[in-house]
């Protein structure tokens, strides 16, 4: 398996020959006439959208970096699609860039396996400032465990995850006072509800996805006490009884899922659509009062109603504290969101030969963790400070606290959106939004939803374990997931829209035969062995 890797570098090698033919001898170091050194980085990071960022020596964010660090920054910025192809090419010619930001944990760990990338040392005494964001060093621990490789070295620094649950049910409040209802607690109640709202509104939409297809259908998974995200994680842990479960959606649980969700297709409750609409068509729908009920951000309950009151229409949505469960004498379930996100630098294997180059860059990304830090790469520079670089200040402080000046960064009153980065260079380096930003943004909503589950009792969620593969391992579990993926998905089209009847056994038993058919038998004892290997390793 590992010769598929080897042959899949190569044809990107060999693609690759005219670009790396032409790269000369990367400049590592500059000295200036006083003899001032500077350590010269090559930085790959992709781009969204088709934001454009000013370049040279001379930006501002160059410039501070050079001055207070002794840093500087060749920028490479690839578009969000592209990123991954053009990344797995440089490593594949021995091109790869010193610091690579904006990948997936996958791809980190991935290129850490193949030592394309530096071990971190964190245990070092050089990245402390970035231990404590986590508040602890039992949870910076948990974190460097969830987001290490197996052979326990950690490839890339993980940001804060300041949100700690974002996603509920979204629902028309106008509609439900008019109709006498209140949000369901249960699913019983749920289909109640629906059924009401059916028959109000025959030919509507009561249940519609909101352009994120498979991930539309997240909330009826918690509903019936399976993780948000299982359809990327496989398996999980009870949060209640503490058991593993290696494969969750063949458990008797998801079979009752896809009974619920199948009833509501068959009595027209549920967007037939739900897996394949994209954003604006829910936007429309919107506009034509042809939805009632979603699962989304909190935060967008607004953005619903805006879209909603366009052409002489009314109407309100509103986000619910109130998950649904199928099981209320256990408890009910939502999402709590990671401890952390994958967004953080790596460092190339090269690099991390260099020692004096490698730790002069790591105490930089050391200092982005301190207040000082944040309050730099979340808010850029006062009028005085960027005086000093020739530049216009994006922030002032009032009363001891930081306020972005107008026109600087705002995600709703400035549609150019983040106006700090693009003036000054990038400030893509941010562990952790400096809390006052966080909280001006979306963090009020976020905190007002936390409360709202917290207030609940036998409210439950599913927390993060590592896993750590070895090498045969992890080439078997990406064999293994994407054949159970391919015929899970299959299936979870065929019982919702009623092609396969869960309600039956045959069906139902022809699901779990043609799942075991592709693997699931080696994949759950693959997960059993690893997740019991893993836990007597950090449990030491």
């Amino acid at each position: 398996m590992k010769i598929k890797r080897v042959i899949a570098m190569l044809l990107m090698a060999a693609m690759a020959v005219p670009m790396a033919a032409g790269c000369e001898k990367r400049v590592t170091e500059e000295v200036d006439a006083d003899g001032n050194k500077t350590y010269v980085y090559t930085f790959n990071m992709y781009t969204q959208d088709d934001n454009e960022y000013p370049e040279g020596d001379d930006t501002v964010y160059n410039q501070f970096i050079k001055k207070n660090f002794g840093l500087k920054f060749d920028y490479d910025r690839i578009p969000r699609t592209d990123w991954e192809t053009k990344t797995n090419t440089y490593f594949a010619t021995g091109s790869e860039p010193d610091v690579t930001i904006g990948g997936k944990e996958p791809n980190y760990k991935s290129w850490g396996k193949d030592m394309y990338l530096a071990p971190i040392p964190v245990n070092s005494g050089i990245l402390d400032n970035w231990k404590k964001l986590w508040g602890s060093e039992e949870n910076a621990q948990k974190v460097i465990d969830l987001a290490s490789n197996s052979d326990g070295n950690l490839y890339y620094l993980p940001t804060v995850r300041q949100e700690k649950t974002q996603m509920c049910w979204v629902y028309r409040e106008d509609v439900f006072k008019d109709l006498g209802i209140e949000f369901p607690k249960t699913a019983d109640e749920f289909y109640q509800a629906c059924k009401k709202i059916k028959e109000k509104y025959p030919d509507r939409i009561i249940i519609s996805s909101n352009g994120q297809k498979k991930s539309s259908l997240t909330g009826f998974f918690q509903m019936f006490w399976i993780p948000e995200l299982i359809l990327q994680s496989q398996s999980c842990i009870d949060p209640v009884t503490g058991e593993f479960i290696p494969y969750a959606m063949t458990t008797d649980n998801a079979r009752e899922m896809y009974k619920f969700i199948n009833k509501l297709y068959k009595e027209g409750i549920l967007d037939k659509q739900i897996l394949s609409i994209e954003k604006d068509t829910f936007y429309s729908r919107c506009a034509q009062n042809n939805a009632y009920i979603t699962y989304n951000y909190v935060y967008n309950a607004d953005t619903f109603t805006q879209k909603t009151c366009v052409n002489g229409n009314e109407g309100k949505w509103t986000w619910s504290g109130d998950m649904v469960t199928a099981y209320p004498d256990k408890g009910t379930i939502f999402k709590k969101d990671p401890m952390y996100s994958n967004w953080g630098p790596a460092f190339s294997g090269k690099l991390g030969e260099d020692k004096e180059r490698y730790e002069a860059i790591l105490k930089y990304y050391d200092w982005c963790a301190t207040e000082a830090g944040q309050l730099f790469t979340t808010y850029g520079l006062t009028d005085e400070e960027a005086a000093e670089y020739g530049a216009e200040g994006s922030y002032e402080m009032v009363n001891g606290q930081p306020e972005v000046k107008d026109g600087w960064y705002h995600e709703v009153t400035n549609p150019d959106g983040d106006k700090i980065n693009k003036v000054y260079g990038t400030l893509a380096n941010t562990f952790i939004k400096y809390p006052k930003m966080f909280q001006e943004v979306r963090g009020n909503q976020i905190d007002e939803l936390w409360d709202a589950f917290m207030a609940h009792d036998k409210y439950y969620y599913f927390d993060e374990f590592p896993m750590r593969y070895t090498d045969d391992e992890e080439d078997d579990y990406t064999d293994l997931t994407t054949a159970l993926d391919a015929k899970r998905d299959e299936y979870m089209a065929r019982f919702m829209m009623g092609e396969s009847d869960p309600n039956n056994d045959k069906d139902w038993n022809q699901y779990i035969s043609d799942m075991k058919k592709v693997g699931l038998d080696k994949f759950v004892e693959l997960q059993k062995t690893v997740y019991e290997r893993t836990q007597k390793e950090i449990n030491k």
